[in-house]
């Protein structure tokens, strides 16, 4: 065999592994299976104390009592701790509010350096998008501005966090809320604004647990006669503490009255946001599409989980 064939033979031969070993086109993506399951849980300790890290194998989860497999439980930061969050002030709310603007400014720069902060006001049953989502958190401290108080007459807030949610792009691995208003709804009349009697509450509830979006509050009143009412503060304060605690957040109050600082809560808030996890479990798809009883927990000592109570699931195909 001379040479110039050995040569030949050998391109011939590279020619045809590369044939062989050349890479398949790229395909689509495989589309999200319909059962896997994202929700966003935070850990809390008992009595205020620091929770231990926790792993897939210490929670579990149960839709309509049933227990389901747990796929995934990530720590929601590094990579994952991306978090849209806006900050949404009942423009009713007393005028006094702006002293605490210097404590919320403060939490927003406390905040990690990637999340997203918007600032809102709810007025008239809308939310008036005062800064839009930014990282820029000095540009959102500075959207802070005075409310207009009794003057702007009451609306539903609650119709306001649904018009918020409507152009609120789903880019984020988290989508919070903190929501600072009296959560008193008259607008079906002042006879039903008790939790589970009014339905704007209930759809922003459904709203919130459909787009799993967490809500937290803080409780901040209005003036005049309203402010004055026990009976109408404590509906307030049950139609905020159900909206959050459905939604899988936290409702902060200092009894009936407006707090005198928020810089407990907002210190509170900042360590629950650095305690947060994404869960990932595989849920049973019902006959028909619909919310469905959710059930997050742990056996881990001295450690609550807070989670939506609904999921809602596509029916099986």
């Amino acid at each position: 065999m001379n040479r110039q064939f050995k040569f030949m033979l050998i391109v011939w031969f590279a020619a045809c592994t590369l044939c062989i070993v050349r890479p398949l086109p790229a395909q689509s993506p495989t589309p999200a299976s319909p059962d896997i399951v994202h929700v966003t849980v935070t850990a809390m300790g008992r009595s205020g104390e620091a929770p231990p890290a926790l792993e897939r194998a210490d929670v579990s989860v149960h839709q309509d009592k049933q227990p389901r497999p747990v796929v995934n439980l990530i720590p929601a930061n590094g990579e994952n701790s991306k978090l849209d969050l806006v900050i949404l002030i009942d423009q009713s709310s007393n005028t006094r509010l702006g002293s605490q603007f210097k404590d919320v400014a403060d939490f927003i720069r406390t905040l990690p350096q990637n999340a997203a902060v918007g600032i809102a006001y709810a007025m008239n049953g809308s939310a008036r998008m005062q800064q839009p989502l930014t990282t820029d958190h000095e540009a959102a401290a500075r959207a802070l501005h005075l409310t207009t108080g009794a003057a702007s007459g009451q609306s539903s807030v609650f119709e306001a966090f649904r018009d918020l949610v409507k152009n609120w792009p789903d880019d984020a691995s988290r989508r919070e809320v903190l929501l600072v208003s009296d959560g008193i709804d008259p607008t079906y009349g002042f006879s039903e604004t008790s939790p589970g009697r009014n339905p704007s509450l209930e759809k922003a509830i459904q709203v919130a647990q459909r787009e799993n979006i967490i809500v937290f509050s803080i409780f901040e009143g209005t003036s005049g006669r309203v402010a004055r009412n026990r009976f109408l503060n404590n509906n307030g304060q049950g139609s905020l503490s159900e909206l959050t605690s459905d939604s899988g957040g936290y409702a902060f109050f200092q009894g009936t009255q407006n707090p005198v600082s928020f810089r407990p809560f907002l210190q509170q808030l900042t360590e629950m946001l650095g305690r947060q996890y994404i869960l990932t479990f595989r849920a049973e798809l019902p006959g028909k599409s619909g919310y469905r009883d959710l059930k997050v927990s742990t056996e881990v000592p001295h450690v609550k989980l807070l989670a939506p109570n609904h999921i809602y699931l596509p029916s099986a195909k």
